[in-house]
Parts: structure tokens; sequence; C-alpha cells
């Protein structure tokens, strides 16, 4: 079976207890989830364009996330300590890289397998 190709975020067990999080209303730890997933699926490194910020949240979640989970930035917010708990852009792409040579590698050990088998049936064939 192929390997799932998308990235992933990381979470620990502790999370939902944490200080900052446990403050959050369902909506605000929603939203905070929501952006952390945006920020790895589209490899930003933890910043948030300003239009992104204000489509995938209310301002009151915004206050909510302002409160030491998203910290302001000129063209957006940045997503506290995004890069000390989540793969950098550079990181999903060596990941990435490695997966597609090693599934080269694969295609083509198959390939000559596939090769070898068809000159074992053929031989054999001409054996008989």
């Amino acid at each position: 079976m192929p390997r799932d190709p998308r990235t992933f975020i990381t979470l620990h067990d502790g999370m939902p207890e944490h200080h900052k999080i446990e403050a959050l209303s369902d909506k605000s730890f929603r939203a905070l989830v929501d952006l952390w997933c945006w920020c790895s699926r589209n490899t930003t490194d933890g910043d948030v364009p300003e239009s992104v910020w204000l489509k995938r949240t209310t301002p009151k979640v915004r206050a909510e996330l302002m409160a030491g989970l998203a910290e302001p930035r000129p063209a957006g917010v940045y997503m506290h300590d995004y890069l000390e708990h989540q793969r950098s852009k550079a990181e999903i792409e060596e990941l990435r890289n490695k997966r597609a040579r090693a599934g080269s590698l694969g295609g083509k050990r198959s390939a000559a397998s596939r090769a070898r088998d068809a000159q074992i049936d053929a031989e054999g064939e001409a054996n008989a």
C-alpha cells in the first residue's frame, strides 16, 4: 500500500491541558488547529496571511488566539512557536524528495524483477 503523501501536524497528549489552550473557547480551539493545519499544508513555517487569518477567524477568536498563540506580523500573524513543534518547509520538502527517490528506486527494482521473471518464463517455454 502506498504511503500517505499528506503532511501531518504534531500535537502532544497534554496540549489540551496547557494553560493557553484551556482558556480557549471551542471555536477558538478549532481555529487554532485549523490554522496549524493550514500552515503545514501550505508550508508557511507558521506565517498566516491576513486574508487567511480574517477568513478563518472571527473577532472573538482572533482576540483569544492573540493572547499568546498568535503574534502580529506586518502582513498577517505568526503562529506562536510553530517551528518548535511542527516541520519546517525545508523539512517537508526534504521528506517529499526522499519519498520520491524511494518510490523511483522501488519502481526500477520492480521493473527489473518483472523483466527477470519474463525472461525465466520465456526460457522455460523454450525448453519445454
